[in-house]
């Protein structure tokens, strides 16, 4: 239960609190909340029960926020990347990441960047009126994580 404990602390109630410390800040400039979620939210991920679940959370955590935010000048979007290339995923799991790559029809995995860029455009005024949207940037993938499982 300890994972269950952690990723919930790390991922849901840390963000939760986090807002509500925020939110007085950013009624006062129109600010925008952007939270970084997962994939995972929308597709089950056997081993991952706790994570994928809390990403699901997180999605709809945010859709609620932005009903709740969206009256004091505030939006609230969510990011949800697939498969990135970063040092702890490629590191610890290399073949799943070589999997993930090839089941995109762009034939590689996510950059930081790729993600980053979101995150700038949800931000920017160009993002005005966009709001309780979840930005899906997984290079269109094909694949379910339990086939790759078995």
């Amino acid at each position: 239960m300890n994972s269950w404990d952690d990723i919930f602390n790390t991922d849901l109630r840390a963000m939760v609190n986090l807002i509500h410390e925020s939110v007085p800040y950013l009624e006062k400039t129109n600010g925008t909340i952007i939270s970084i979620s997962s994939i995972t939210g929308y597709v089950p991920t056997a081993p991952w029960l706790a994570y994928s679940t809390v990403k699901a959370a997180v999605n709809m955590l945010s859709r609620n926020l932005a009903l709740e935010l969206g009256p004091k000048g505030i939006r609230v979007n969510t990011i949800n990347p697939g498969a990135t290339d970063v040092e702890r995923t490629t590191g610890q799991f290399p073949e799943m990441m070589k999997f993930a790559a090839s089941k995109t029809p762009l034939k590689r995995n996510g950059e930081p960047l790729d993600v980053a860029k979101g995150v700038v455009f949800l931000a920017s005024t160009d993002a005005s009126y966009i709001t309780a949207a979840n930005l899906i940037i997984d290079g269109g993938v094909m694949y379910n994580w339990p086939a790759y499982m078995n």
